[in-house]
C-alpha cells in the first residue's frame, strides 16, 4: 500500500512553525508548544452567521504583517497543502475562499503563522481561539517612502 501523498510545502511550513514556537512539530494544537492553557478564549463557530465568524477571526489578524502561512481543513488534501498569503490580502482570501476552493474557510481548525510578527493564531473547531507571540524570524521590506 502506498502512503498518502503529502504536499511539498508541508516541510517548509513546519520548519517555520518550529522557528516561531520551538518544539512544535505539526499544524495541530496538540503538537504545538508555547501556548498556555489559560490563553484560550471562547470562539463559537457553529451558532453564529458565517460572515460574523470570519469577521471575528479576521479581527484577531489585524496586526499581522508580511507573508502568512494559513492552514485549514482543506490544507490537508494532498493537492492543497498550506496556503501562503500576504497579510494585506488575508481578508480577501478568507472571504472568497468558498468560491475558490468550494469549502467554507472556517469549517474546522484554522491556524495562521506570521513569521514577521511572530504571532500564531489557532482556532479550534470545539469553540476556542488563541493568539500567542513566538519568535519573529523575518523582517518585512518596505518600499522607500512607504509606511
Amino acid at each position: 500500500m502506498t502512503p498518502a501523498a503529502r504536499h511539498v510545502n508541508w516541510d517548509f511550513a513546519e520548519r517555520v512553525l518550529d522557528a516561531l514556537l520551538p518544539g512544535s512539530t505539526a499544524y495541530n494544537p496538540d503538537r504545538m508548544t508555547g501556548i498556555p492553557l489559560d490563553a484560550w478564549r471562547p470562539f463559537d463557530l457553529t451558532e453564529r452567521d458565517a460572515d460574523a465568524v470570519e469577521d471575528d477571526f479576521l479581527s484577531y489578524c489585524n496586526d499581522l504583517e508580511g507573508p502568512l502561512i494559513v492552514v485549514n481543513s482543506t490544507s490537508f488534501y494532498p493537492d492543497q497543502g498550506p496556503y501562503f498569503v500576504e497579510a494585506s490580502n488575508l481578508r480577501d482570501f478568507v472571504k472568497a475562499f468558498d468560491t475558490r476552493v468550494r469549502d467554507y474557510f472556517m469549517w474546522t481548525d484554522v491556524l495562521v503563522v506570521s513569521p514577521a510578527t511572530g504571532f500564531v493564531i489557532v482556532v479550534q473547531d470545539d469553540g476556542y481561539i488563541v493568539k500567542v507571540r513566538g519568535n519573529a524570524i523575518m523582517t518585512v521590506q518596505r518600499a522607500v517612502g512607504a509606511k
